[in-house]
């Protein structure tokens, strides 16, 4: 029996046994109770697992020294896996693979050491993977025939938005410009590329991954993902790829989109009742303006659009950028390269990332592949750090800062806990310290995993310069201070500009564009409605990033999607749009709190959160300053009242169904 249970894992009895061992107690304990369906587990054991909790090893998460907990008694350790390991070897199913509301407070609870907060109670049973349905209106009618959904994006927004549409129902088309799914991953192929979100957090709650091989996975790791839930999900024959999207238009009479594309190098014409954009902001490189760069004799490569037949060995390498591209292809190609030269222009808080290039041991990716359950209570230990209260990590507590000219108590500690480290890696260089010390906020940049950029520079053919590229020569590339440096190539990790759909020729009500519309600044509602836009959706608009990893984010947008177009079926609805004044409370909310945050208040840093208008003046419009918590909830549901409607005439309600009496 014992035997066959293995073989039916599909793994031998030491592998799993191994896994089974250093499986922590409380997360075997958590899956024997799913596993077997006795609840009563948690009772008998609780007194000897609490206050023996597992620490989670997460970056920017445990900022301050914490007292060393005791161990579990190593003889109920025991106890636990022997139950568990009888319980997998059994090849029986799991008796309880959903769990309740009440238990999973308990769970929880036991696993992390505290209570959730009472609004990250729902957003953390979703996004450990517990549930995979999570629609709140339940639908009474189908989408009709003819009602038709388009997608502009197969990256990992379109994919989320392909799968639920599918679920649901809806008749929908993906328009890829690329012959491939992955979006920004598929075209980042610089050395180094890696996800800066801890991997089993970084992928949709319905769809985890327990195999992963890296903490951190690199980028075709994670394209490879993508393609293998593309396949599960069956999306390909509804993705048309090789069509590149130029515009669509709103026909109001007929309440419907026509898209503008070309497939195949061919013109082409659709038609939905629905778009949705799901392009995101980063579609475009930002080449910085240099003077004479056509005159550069060598490569000039920018990292969103990587040259692999550029070979960089023994060459002097100019690489202008230290944001989060910038350190991790500087750390890859180091050792490569004859002489790097990293040009700076501002400097950056960098944190503590011990598991930027570590592989995920491999008994802990077996037990997360092969042990039901694992991989959801381990995804919520990695998400626990997002789901607790953030006071004073991006917004400014002006009390404190009354009392010690700071910003807010978790941002001031992360500024020590970086500063700290940087000066840990240069104790005898104080000049370099001084270089790399930021004078703003955390958080009025991006802060940056350290992937090894400091070890980086410490390298005998590595050197750092403040400045700014200016202009270029034959040979060289001139700073705006004079400074001339001569290499061979020139490497550009110079960012995105940040297009919020300018690029398209999107028009809606009145012929009105999308630019026009977001002169000075693009904006949003709920971070994806445009009034003046019906039936227009665009995912990762403006006042939806910084508050959670992109997998997170994306997943709320999507359910939102759903819930909005079964409201336009079940109500036989023939548009939506948002109202002004809907538009403008979201609007005027979020950019009065973002005036306390470190985003506005950034003192020196500069950045690509700040989009700069026509006028020139720069504004804030990527974050949101909420909780990702409440933004959840805020999603659950269209709030109908800020909403116009018209209603379809081509379609009779349905007739209410009454339930008779049944007789034998």
């Amino acid at each position: 029996m014992r035997e066959l249970g293995t073989q039916s894992l599909g793994i031998d009895d030491r592998t799993l046994d191994a896994a089974i061992d250093a499986l922590p107690p409380i997360t075997a304990l958590l899956s024997l109770v799913q596993l077997t369906g006795n609840r009563l587990l948690l009772d008998r054991y609780w007194d000897a697992l609490d206050g023996r909790q597992e620490e989670a090893v997460e970056s920017m998460r445990d900022i301050a020294a914490h007292e060393q907990r005791p161990t579990v008694d190593p003889a109920v350790a025991l106890e636990i896996r022997e139950a568990l390991r009888k319980a997998v070897k059994s090849g029986r199913p799991p008796v309880m693979t959903k769990v309740d509301m009440p238990l999973f407070r308990r769970m929880s609870r036991l696993l992390l050491g505290e209570d959730l907060p009472e609004m990250s109670v729902d957003v953390a049973y979703q996004h450990a993977g517990l549930t995979t349905d999570t629609r709140i209106r339940q639908a009474t009618d189908v989408p009709p025939p003819g009602f038709k959904v388009i997608v502009v994006g197969a990256g990992m927004m379109g994919i989320n938005a392909a799968i639920k549409l599918q679920q649901a129902g809806f008749d929908y088309t993906v328009l890829e410009a690329l012959d491939k799914v992955g979006g920004n991953w598929l075209t980042n192929t610089y050395p180094g590329a890696a996800v800066d979100t801890p991997s089993r957090v970084y992928s949709f709650s319905f769809e985890p991954n327990p195999a992963w091989t890296k903490f951190y996975p690199r980028g075709p790791e994670f394209l490879s993902y993508l393609d293998r839930v593309t396949d599960r999900y069956n999306l390909r024959d509804n993705i048309q790829f090789g069509t590149r999207v130029e515009g669509a238009e709103w026909d109001e009479g007929r309440k419907i989109w026509t898209v503008r594309a070309v497939h195949n190098g061919q013109p082409q014409t659709l038609e939905c009742n629905v778009l949705i954009m799901a392009v995101g902001p980063n579609n475009d490189p930002n080449y910085p303006k240099v003077q004479n760069l056509d005159t550069f004799k060598g490569p000039v490569i920018h990292s969103a659009v990587w040259d692999d037949k550029v070979d960089l060995s023994g060459k002097k390498v100019v690489l202008v950028g230290t944001g989060c591209s910038g350190v991790q292809v500087a750390t890859a190609i180091a050792d490569r390269v004859g002489e790097l030269v990293i040009v700076q222009r501002q400097n950056e808080y960098i944190v503590p990332s011990p598991q930027a290039h570590a592989d995920v041991d491999e008994a802990e990716r077996v037990a997360m592949e092969h042990i039901p359950f694992v991989m959801n209570w381990k995804r919520l230990q990695a998400l626990h750090g997002q789901l607790g209260d953030m006071h004073g990590m991006v917004l400014k507590d002006e009390e404190y800062a009354a009392k010690t000219g700071g910003f807010g108590p978790i941002n001031d500690g992360m500024k020590m806990w970086a500063n700290a480290y940087l000066q840990s890696h240069f104790p005898d260089d104080p000049e370099m310290v001084k270089m790399l010390t930021p004078d703003f906020p955390v958080f009025a940049k991006r802060p940056i995993f350290d992937c090894g950029f400091y070890d980086t520079l410490k390298k005998p053919n590595v050197s750092i310069v403040r400045g700014e590229l200016a202009a270029a020569d034959e040979s060289a590339v001139i700073l705006a201070d004079g400074s001339r440096i001569e290499c061979d190539v020139l490497l550009l990790s110079t960012g995105y500009n940040l297009h919020f759909g300018r690029q398209f020729d999107i028009r809606g009500a009145g012929g009105k564009t999308l630019k026009d519309a977001f002169d000075p600044h693009p904006f949003s509602y709920e971070g994806m409605l445009i009034t003046g836009f019906p039936n227009f959706v665009f995912m990762g608009a403006p006042y939806s990033y910084l508050v959670a990893n992109h997998a997170v984010v994306s997943e709320q947008q999507v359910h939102y999607i759903i819930e909005l177009l079964q409201w336009m079926v079940d109500d036989h609805l023939a548009s939506f749009d948002v109202t002004p004044e809907a538009t403008k409370a979201f609007v005027d909310d979020v950019d009065t709190e973002l005036q306390r945050s470190a985003w506005v208040q950034h003192g020196s840093a500069h950045g690509y959160y700040r989009d700069k208008g026509a006028d020139g003046q720069k504004k804030v419009i990527l974050a949101i300053p909420r909780h990702n918590s409440r933004i959840w909830h805020d999603l659950r549901s269209p709030r109908q009242e800020d909403f116009a409607v018209t209603v379809r005439t081509d379609i009779a309600p349905a007739p209410e169904r009454k339930m008779e009496m049944l007789t034998i």
